[in-house]
């Protein structure tokens, strides 16, 4: 099955949710240590998050690779591992889907550089630093590429087009927006319009991940809605985050989160999972709320 066939099965896809934040709350990830490198070290957690994600009904799961770029993985004296870090990735998440009919998308998230002229680094060597990213885990068995967490239409779009360069897999592009007095924005100050325009009918979907929560993101899909014909995708967080103890909070329950799924589904996102805070448990009530609207 591919992308396209399991869309046309359904009249929402339902995704995966948190990885970070719920390893943190498992106590499988400490304070400040990336994800990515429990592939090496910790397999059998990210096997596990895997196979919790999808008994609670994901038909899609995100590889454990949104900070396994060279740029990111340099500040760690890492770079080396890029190629190993994306490759156990994507072995782990086809051994956890084994027997199911889930799809793989190869998660990219931003190299947390500034371009040029703003930045040091030029659209170039953006491009060369993901090309093996990007080949590794085409390579290696995904089903679709998915760039997530964007603050940047630029960084976006040159990463989706050194994916079209080296692979012919769907691409979904998420990013993060805040909404202020002008609406939702991201940090660079680009609107959903912006986005739209920038990307037309070049990728299979498009949408938004992060930011303040469910109610946020309602208001991000609906905008997107009025500009473009894509199928939408939406991951928010379960929540606004606040910190109490010590400890940072997502307020919004696997209740709350299925309450504004529907509301997400009603609104013309066909793709909907959770991103910081979510849980199986979102995921799984999700599901059930849904359930309704699967054809």
């Amino acid at each position: 099955m591919n992308l396209q066939e399991l869309l046309n099965e359904k009249r929402v896809v339902v995704t995966d949710g948190a990885t970070g934040t719920w390893l943190a709350e498992k106590g499988e990830l400490q304070p400040g240590q990336p994800p990515d490198l429990l592939n090496l070290s910790n397999p059998e957690a990210i096997r596990k998050i895997h196979r919790e994600y999808l008994e609670a009904g994901s038909e899609i799961i995100l590889t454990n690779t949104f900070g396994a770029n060279p740029f990111k993985l340099s500040r760690l004296n890492l770079t080396e591992k890029t190629e190993e870090i994306n490759r156990q990735a994507v072995l782990l998440a086809r051994e956890a889907r084994e027997n199911t009919r889930a799809l793989i998308a190869g998660d990219i998230g931003p190299s947390g550089e500034l371009l040029a002229p703003l930045g040091n680094v030029s659209a170039k060597k953006l491009s060369s630093g993901y090309q093996k990213v990007i080949s590794v885990l085409a390579d290696s068995g995904i089903d679709l590429f998915l760039l997530e967490s964007f603050s940047s239409i630029k960084e976006a779009e040159i990463i989706a087009e050194t994916v079209s360069k080296k692979s012919s897999l769907p691409i979904v592009i998420s990013l993060t927006f805040a909404i202020g007095k002008r609406g939702p924005r991201t940090l660079m100050g680009e609107s959903p319009e912006d986005t739209v325009r920038a990307f037309g009918n070049s990728i299979f979907s498009l949408g938004a991940n992060c930011g303040g929560g469910g109610r946020e993101a309602l208001v991000i899909i609906s905008a997107l809605k009025k500009e473009t014909n894509l199928p939408l995708w939406a991951k928010p967080n379960a929540g606004k985050p606040r910190v109490s103890e010590g400890k940072t909070i997502f307020p919004e329950s696997p209740e709350d989160a299925a309450i504004l799924a529907k509301e997400l589904a009603d609104a013309g996102a066909k793709f909907i999972g959770g991103c910081c805070g979510t849980t199986p448990a979102h995921i799984r009530t999700i599901k059930n709320h849904l359930g309704v609207l699967h054809s």
